[in-house]
């Protein structure tokens, strides 16, 4: 075996192992090479590693030197991202698992879900119930699911034998049944997602995933509207979220879903389903009447205060992009007067997060009035960075020297990988656009 692809495999270095097989042999890679170099980036847990093996010919239903199967592995260990690469089948050039090998990982995964996870493992090193060990907890974030992620508890004995295993069973379960054509109820979907109660918890966020990618979508959404007032606040958070993610495609009744929202409004107590019900309610609404919400820029809690400023950007004008005829980049839209006064009002908020968002929302409005202006001047000093940033975007988009001059100045201060530098290089698009008098088309 290449000691270098090895050692690269072993230290998560992708960009290197993509590099490295380019020159290796498929033949090799397709048999006991690649196998043992799966087993590796699986075991580190590199779901990136992994894939760019499998899309370099890995087999990822061939058993690994010791008889184990990598995708019963993973779903014994827990590994959701990995068993999410070996199961991937949208890519036609990589092999593919067999429906027995994903029959034989949900037997397995199913399994866990009437375990202790400590308790096994102690069963698996062999150890009494109160021998003593040293449990540790590590949140993982998985990838490509925002802020989802899964608990891997690492158990060690005092003479230092170790086992671990990651919990997302239930994610993997979900995700198996979904692609082995299983129906399984809303019900029991919410019930893996309550098990451990954590809306970051890759759990919670399969049981969305599921609901929200099934055909019945009119249905899933009555199942969901009847829990938004539940006693249960994890239930409330459920289902608030999953309206929200509803409401991201094509729904039966957008007014059906407003009344059912907007009592929701002044009725939760729960500062996490209240963020979920305002992003559901702009969502539903699309560009219309956001007046429901503005009682609650005066909320205690700055997230929530901050959500409001994000979300009003559906109360105003479009926003000015690229793709506008240079001559219509501010359109006139009729924002209702309290919209705008909430909004000025937020963007002097005590809490950076809250002018942050207010000002991106004025700033990307088509409202050009002499009180915008003022704001916006006002906080081409703010001490948050972001907050300055939007304020000097708005300026800037009003043809405003001393916004261009500050927005390429926090520009500069930015690092190559800070997504805010895409917002200097947008403004700038669009100032270029303008100057060009071009029709720009999206």
């Amino acid at each position: 075996m290449d000691a270098q692809l090895l050692a690269a495999v072993q230290a998560g270095d992708a960009p290197t192992v993509e590099k490295l097989l380019r020159t290796t042999s498929k033949d090799a890679l397709a048999g006991d090479e690649g196998s043992r170099l799966l087993r590796a980036a699986a075991i580190v847990g590199d779901a990136d590693v992994v894939s760019d093996l499998l899309d370099a010919g890995v087999d990822p239903a061939r058993p690994w030197e010791d008889g184990v199967d990598p995708v019963s592995w993973a779903a014994d260990f827990g590994a959701y991202e990995v068993l999410c690469e070996l199961l991937y089948s949208g890519s036609s050039w990589r092999k593919q698992v067999p429906q027995h090998g994903k029959l034989a990982a949900l037997e397995i995964a199913r399994a866990w879900l009437s375990l202790d996870p400590e308790v096994e493992l102690r069963r698996r090193l062999g150890a009494h119930q109160d021998e003593p060990a040293v449990v540790e907890r590590v949140q993982v974030p998985i990838r490509d699911q925002g802020r989802r992620q899964a608990t891997r508890i690492r158990l060690t004995l005092a003479d230092g034998r170790q086992a671990e295993t990651q919990i997302a069973h239930r994610a993997i379960v979900t995700d198996l049944e979904e692609q082995l054509g299983m129906s399984v109820s809303p019900d029991e979907l919410l019930a893996r997602a309550l098990f451990h109660a954590d809306p970051e918890s890759s759990d919670w966020g399969q049981s969305q995933v599921a609901l929200w990618s099934r055909g019945d979508a009119e249905e899933v959404f009555r199942w969901a509207a009847s829990l938004v007032a539940h006693p249960s606040v994890d239930t409330r958070r459920f289902a608030t979220e999953l309206l929200h993610l509803l409401g991201c495609q094509e729904q039966p009744s957008k007014a059906q879903a407003l009344d059912v929202l907007r009592p929701r409004l002044r009725a939760e107590d729960d500062v996490v389903a209240l963020n979920s019900v305002i992003g559901a309610f702009a969502e539903y609404t699309d560009r219309g009447d956001l007046t429901d919400i503005l009682h609650l820029a005066a909320h205690p809690t700055p997230g929530i205060r901050a959500r409001v400023a994000g979300e009003l950007v559906n109360a105003i004008g479009e926003p000015p992009q690229a793709g506008h005829r240079p001559d219509l980049t501010f359109i006139p839209f009729d924002t209702p007067p309290e919209v705008l006064a909430t909004l000025i009002h937020l963007a002097s908020d005590v809490d950076a997060d809250v002018r942050a968002n207010a000002l991106l929302t004025v700033a990307e409005s088509g409202i050009d009035t002499p009180t915008v202006r003022e704001v916006l001047t006002a906080h081409l000093t703010d001490d948050h960075r972001s907050a300055r940033l939007n304020a000097a975007a708005g300026l800037a988009l009003r043809e405003d020297q001393r916004g261009l001059d500050v927005l390429r100045q926090v520009g500069s201060e930015l690092t190559p990988t800070d997504v805010r530098r895409w917002r200097v290089y947008g403004v700038e698009k669009v100032l270029e656009y303008r100057a060009s008098g071009e029709e720009v088309l999206e």
